[in-house]
């Protein structure tokens, strides 16, 4: 199973960021502080970003 890292912009400011995939806590926008992810116990639950590209 690969664990990879996810370049996604956010839906509120559209800055692009580096997250890992895999994230066990909630990630905020590094521009305007918007929450980009929610843990779930596996892959992050992504609900203030849009996925661009996934890289591993």
């Amino acid at each position: 199973m690969a664990q990879n890292f996810l370049r996604v912009t956010c839906k509120d400011c559209g800055s692009e960021t580096t997250i890992f995939s895999r994230a066990t806590s909630a990630i905020p926008c590094t521009v305007c502080g918007a929450i980009l992810t929610n843990p779930s116990g596996g892959k992050a639950d992504l609900v203030g970003c849009t996925v661009i590209e996934a890289l591993e």
